[in-house]
């Protein structure tokens, strides 16, 4: 099955993201010696939905009814210095899903996650012989956005995924081999695939998310 225009562009940003740090890394003085080890992180996250992920379900066309979700991810971080670094990561986030019952249905549920694969440039503040050191980060990132549930209509159930592009800033403190942070996803995108209204519809998956990772030593 060919791929549709979407989905070329979404892989060539993707390669492009992943030969950009391949080539920023390559050229790097390997010989100098004067960078920082990298880093391996795992992180976890407390997700609050806004956007059509809040929006009721029963009485908006697109509204998701999700309260709140979890997200886990990982990243390898390429330190140019104790004060920048470049780290590609992924990212899992399982929103709490919305149940409920239909009289012709019985019970349903909706059913969102969403994939992030990102690239991630971050500035830590202040000298390395501190307690407490301040961050902020900025992210580009291929997101892959999955729908299970049913259609407003009631009509059928589906399950389909739509890939787009988005952004992330970030912003808190390093301290004693953890990182915790605010996280704010930027995830906007048009589909006519999750709800069907006869239009392709823009969508709202915006979040905010608080992050703790954990630095693993080595």
């Amino acid at each position: 099955m060919p791929l549709i225009p979407a989905n070329r562009f979404l892989i060539r940003a993707l390669a492009g993201l992943t030969a950009g740090l391949a080539l920023v890394v390559c050229a790097v003085p390997v010989q100098a010696g004067n960078h920082p080890p990298s880093e391996v992180l795992v992180e976890a996250g407390y997700v609050k939905p806004y956007g059509d992920l809040a929006a009721p379900f029963l009485t908006t066309p697109k509204g998701l009814g999700i309260t709140q979700g979890m997200e886990l991810g990982f990243r390898w971080r390429y330190r140019f210095s104790d004060h920048w670094s470049l780290a590609p990561g992924f990212q899992f986030i399982d929103y709490r899903n919305y149940t409920g019952t239909n009289p012709q249905l019985g019970d349903y549920r909706i059913q969102p996650t969403t994939l992030r694969y990102e690239l991630e440039l971050m500035c830590v503040m202040l000298d390395p012989g501190k307690t407490v050191r301040p961050l902020i980060a900025v992210s580009a990132a291929v997101l892959r956005n999955r729908l299970q549930g049913f259609y407003k209509t009631w009509d059928q159930a589906f399950d389909t995924s739509v890939n787009n592009l988005g952004f992330s800033a970030r912003a808190g403190i390093r301290t004693a081999g953890f990182e915790f942070t605010v996280v704010y996803h930027y995830n906007r995108f048009d589909t006519w695939r999750f709800f069907n209204t006869g239009y392709e519809e823009s969508y709202d998956w915006d979040n905010l998310v608080l992050r703790v990772a954990w630095i693993i030593p080595f």
